[in-house]
């Protein structure tokens, strides 16, 4: 199923459900000429660069075709891409995580139809959501 993990990947990016994570500075950290004192929390925003036109061509479009190549350095520019954290904190359940919404998203597209219920549009403020919820009609195929 590697659309499937093209369609995970690209919802992830778009719209995932930690927005960020808050660290503590362990010593004194200089970025772009300002100071980070040590013992400072800091948050850093999964978000931000998700939705950075600098890491993601159309950031803010839905588009799991930029994931066909399954190659990040290829289809989206560096490591910017972090739905479950990364080094030493890297989510521990990512991989079930990832089993379950595939096989969620496998009987969903194979054992049902639907049609949005009414218009919606994705709002990214404050986080990445549809106004409406998109509510749809689902109906199970035969």
């Amino acid at each position: 199923m590697p659309f499937t993990q093209c369609v995970i990947n690209e919802t992830l990016r778009v719209a995932n459900i930690i927005s960020g994570v808050f660290r503590r500075t362990v010593a004194d950290v200089n970025i772009k000429g300002y100071t980070i004192p040590k013992g400072w929390k800091v948050f850093a925003s999964f978000r931000a660069v998700h939705l950075d036109h600098d890491h993601f061509k159309d950031a803010r479009t839905f588009n799991p075709w930029r994931w066909k190549d399954n190659n990040l350095g290829t289809s989206c520019s560096g490591n910017f891409y972090t739905p479950f954290g990364g080094g030493p904190r890297l989510c521990p359940g990512y991989e079930l995580a990832r089993v379950e919404i595939s096989v969620f998203l496998h009987h969903l597209v194979t054992q049902f139809s639907w049609v949005p219920a009414e218009e919606d549009k994705l709002v990214f403020f404050p986080t990445t959501r549809t106004q409406k919820r998109f509510p749809i009609n689902l109906q199970r195929r035969r």
